[in-house]
């Protein structure tokens, strides 16, 4: 997921760190996406390929945790959906921003510029289901009493602060400059360099499990 990322959104497409800037005027916008449409879309499918991979790793935190939970998982189904309900938030997003490439320059430039824009606000914007998906599995590892929990306690108000840290995603809604435009260190670098954070160390954690042959344990999480 990392390395595809790598490729299509930040050395491709450039959308990480972003080329276009939300103060960008619509010819400006155009400009670029006619200029890089080829490079543009290409890297667009990596980064698709990308985060339909978050889907994969957002299963494999939810069975890690899903094994203490007990009879009633509903955190579980908690994390599934709303890993899900990311998923195809962003997936939409690089659909926009290919659409928006598919024919600049053929089309007004405020067409293009709308696309751009609609891209950039799902993206980060779209934040809800990234919050509750986190704090969920916060909560599973909290929860989990056992003498021998799926991950560290500390980790799971780790998971919650992360999903708090994904909310000034959200300011891209309201500004096109500054630390909270979708170039600025409020809205896009605390989610992103967090939301990295999370999925690697998690990933770190349980790659260590499943080497450990810490797999199949079924104790509940109230120990009974």
């Amino acid at each position: 997921m990392v390395v595809l990322f790598l490729i299509g959104s930040v050395w491709l497409a450039r959308y990480f760190p972003p080329a276009v800037h939300p103060s960008d005027s619509a010819a400006d916008v155009a400009r670029y996406y006619q200029d890089n449409a080829t490079a543009i879309r290409v890297g667009l499918v990596f980064s698709c390929l990308a985060y339909a991979l978050m889907g994969v790793w957002g299963v494999c935190m939810a069975v890690q945790t899903r094994r203490k939970e007990g009879l009633f998982p509903a955190l579980t189904y908690v994390q599934l959906t709303c890993m899900a309900a990311g998923t195809a938030q962003i997936v939409v997003n690089c659909g926009l921003w290919a659409t928006a490439a598919f024919r600049a320059g053929e089309v007004s430039p405020e067409i293009t510029q709308a696309f751009n824009d609609a891209g950039f606000i799902i993206l980060l914007g779209t934040w809800m289901p990234f919050t509750i998906w986190a704090i969920a599995l916060g909560l599973n590892i909290l929860l989990d009493k056992t003498d021998a929990p799926v991950f560290p306690r500390w980790t799971g108000y780790f998971s919650i602060w992360a999903g708090v840290c994904f909310i000034p995603g959200g300011t891209v809604w309201f500004f096109k400059e500054g630390p909270f435009g979708w170039t600025g260190v409020v809205c896009l670098y605390v989610p992103f360099v967090v939301f990295g954070i999370w999925v690697l160390y998690f990933s770190y954690l349980s790659m260590r499990n499943v080497r450990g042959g810490f797999v199949h344990e079924q104790e509940p999480a109230t120990g009974s």
